[in-house]
């Protein structure tokens, strides 16, 4: 799932290099058990009901106490989780045609600002091709009520078969069925998550009480990735209304994970204790390698969360011993850690980057040469190196090194030929603009409204710098704007923003799939979600990233998805409807007097509940002290 990240290489997603940078291996001879281990992170969540969050500092959260029917270890390998084992069970050909004789017509309508929409409160999963809003009265449309009626007939594209743990509980103590599993991905529809499940997602079914039937629309080189890693609860949660899944709303948020929920203040802070009825044993995995003595569950006994959102008071707190562990510092501050014996920096290539989004619909920025001047001026190897004193790295293509093994045949390459949109370069800057402003008639300076959270001190210097950049050309002048991070979110998400003319400036968190990094801040499905605020929407992009991810070829040739790839990242630069700053290094700092054995996930999401317990990479942290 990619998400808004506060800020925040391997070979990437598919089992190879570890991204961990300096990892820490534990003898499990040498664990002491109990203890609360104490984070900070910058902010609280914008909820606790999964489907409906934006927000990576959420993931955090959810991920202590939600499972998955999979897991991914640090390198992006997957393995059966809360399942117990996965068949792909067929593929065969398909496409949205496939599914004529299955749809119904439903109505456009205008929305209050002009746009047309398909009038429908089902959840759509597929449209028709030949639909067109601008000469018909109604859409033909698959809706989740008429998938299963595809599936019966034998018209989908791929299915797989999970077959679930029996004896796995829920924090209320029932155990989880397939059922369950069926419940929890209903719930993602019409969500803030749905864009991103129904790209893909057929039709999900329960065969008894421990197999899950999942069926993909085509051939999806990607369907277990994105498919497999969705939270499941209880129905007691599972069939609340929408957003309601949170204690704000009087509910309390329960799963089948290691912690399960305890306290909660609202910009505050956040308790879970450890679930002592924690269905997972090593002994029920058979790709588990590591010695026999290993834990079946986290060694400490909670883990308390507090929500503080300047950097340097968390910081300051981390020095005060008032916690033990907290990320996002600023780069200054890392390198003092760094240097000091009492803390320990867990760095790790992370799963992400920082991007300026243009408003593409607005004038002048409908110009991609105006863009692309702009991004000529973005100083990315002077942020690099004097904001971020070379923990990050200058995101000369848009895909992040922890997800290049899916993504590209050559990395190296691909970095080279993205430095020809990338580098600075006033001259050619210059060249750009005074095209675009002489062909359409605008004036001079170009005004630049530039916006970003102002919780992370870094990204602040960052946009500064970039402002002051444009302002030393005579063809913009740039003002910017900080807002809190949940603030910021709501107006990024609104489905008016895109026509404000401001350029926001945010971070990605995403994961081990190529896809999500183009698809996410570009595709229409993703526009009002995560991360395509500025109703982007390019025919020739969109049609490259279908064919890099769906069809029978691509889903069983991974070269051929790898060189298909290589165009997208070509045409998101060509296009440049939003601008690379740096990738990331997500880096947890900790009190090494206390804390042993933690290790950085490479995406924020699952930086605390990985580090916590993670069998798939054998890691496991515990305390020295019960503090």
């Amino acid at each position: 799932m990619d998400q808004l990240g506060l800020g925040q290489g391997g070979d990437g997603g598919d089992g190879g290099v570890d991204p961990v940078q300096d990892r820490v291996t534990v003898d499990p001879a040498d664990i002491q058990e109990g203890g609360t281990f104490r984070a900070a992170i910058g902010s609280g969540p914008d909820t606790f009901d999964y489907p409906y969050s934006s927000s990576a500092t959420a993931s955090i959260l959810h991920n202590l106490i939600y499972d998955s029917m999979i897991t991914t270890s640090a390198t992006g390998e997957i393995y059966p989780w809360l399942a117990e084992s996965i068949e792909q069970v067929d593929v065969q050909e398909a496409s949205a045609s496939s599914y004529a004789d299955y749809m119904t017509e439903v109505p456009y309508t205008e929305t209050e600002d002009g746009a047309t929409v398909i009038d429908t409160d089902a959840q759509i999963v597929v449209e028709h091709p030949d639909n067109d809003p601008e000469s018909d009265d109604q859409a033909r449309v698959l809706t989740v009520n008429e998938a299963g009626n595809a599936v019966s007939d034998g018209t989908y594209g791929m299915h797989y078969r999970f077959e679930l743990h029996e004896g796995v509980t829920f924090h209320n103590g029932n155990e989880l069925t397939a059922q369950n599993v069926v419940q929890s991905y209903e719930r993602i529809r019409n969500s803030t998550l749905s864009g991103q499940v129904y790209d893909s997602m057929l039709d999900i079914q329960a065969d008894g009480d421990y197999t899950v039937n999942l069926y993909v629309q085509e051939p999806d080189a990607a369907a277990i990735r994105e498919l497999g890693g969705h939270p499941v609860y209880p129905e007691e949660t599972a069939t609340l209304p929408p957003q309601e899944m949170d204690p704000r709303q009087g509910n309390t948020p329960l799963g089948s994970g290691a912690f399960q929920f305890e306290e909660f203040e609202d910009g505050q802070y956040v308790v879970f204790t450890k679930f002592d009825d924690y269905w997972f044993d090593t002994e029920m995995k058979d790709w588990f390698e590591g010695p026999s003595d290993f834990p079946n569950g986290p060694a400490v006994d909670e883990v308390d969360i507090s929500f503080v959102q300047e950097d340097a008071s968390r910081s300051a707190a981390l020095q005060e011993g008032e916690i033990d562990m907290s990320y996002g510092l600023t780069a200054s501050t890392l390198n003092d850690y760094q240097s000091s014996e009492d803390y320990r920096t867990a760095a790790t290539d992370a799963a992400g980057y920082t991007f300026l989004q243009y408003p593409v619909t607005v004038e002048p920025f409908t110009d991609s040469r105006v863009r692309r001047a702009i991004n000529h001026l973005i100083p990315r190897e002077s942020i690099a190196e004097n904001i971020f004193s070379g923990w990050e790295n200058p995101a000369w293509t848009p895909l992040p090194p922890v997800a290049s093994g899916a993504g590209t045949d050559d990395y190296e390459q691909l970095t080279e030929d993205g430095k020809e949109y990338n580098s600075y370069d006033r001259e050619r800057a210059t060249e750009l603009v005074e095209q675009a402003v002489e062909e359409n008639g605008w004036e001079t300076p170009i005004q630049v409204q530039l916006e970003t959270n102002s919780d992370n001190q870094d990204r602040v210097r960052t946009v500064e710098l970039i402002q002051d950049s444009l302002n030393q050309s005579d063809y913009f002048e740039a003002s910017l704007e900080t807002y809190e991070f949940l603030d910021f979110i709501g107006q990024l998400l609104s489905s008016e923003y895109y026509d404000d003319g401001k350029l926001a400036f945010i971070g990605l968190s995403g994961g081990f799939n190529p896809h999500g990094y183009a698809k996410s801040v570009h595709h229409p499905d993703n526009f009002a979600q995560c991360c395509n605020f500025q109703n982007i929407d390019d025919e020739d992009l969109n049609q490259l990233l279908r064919d890099a991810r769906y069809g029978t070829d691509v889903a069983q040739d991974p070269e051929l998805r790898q060189e298909r790839y290589n165009e997208v990242w070509n045409r998101v630069l060509e296009l440049n409807a939003n601008s690379y700053g740096t990738h990331s290094t997500l880096v947890g700092v900790v009190d090494s007097n206390v804390v042993n054995g933690f290790n950085t996930y490479p995406s924020t999401q699952d930086i605390i509940g990985y580090a916590m317990y993670s069998p798939q990479d054998e890691q496991i942290t515990y305390l020295t002290q019960d503090n």
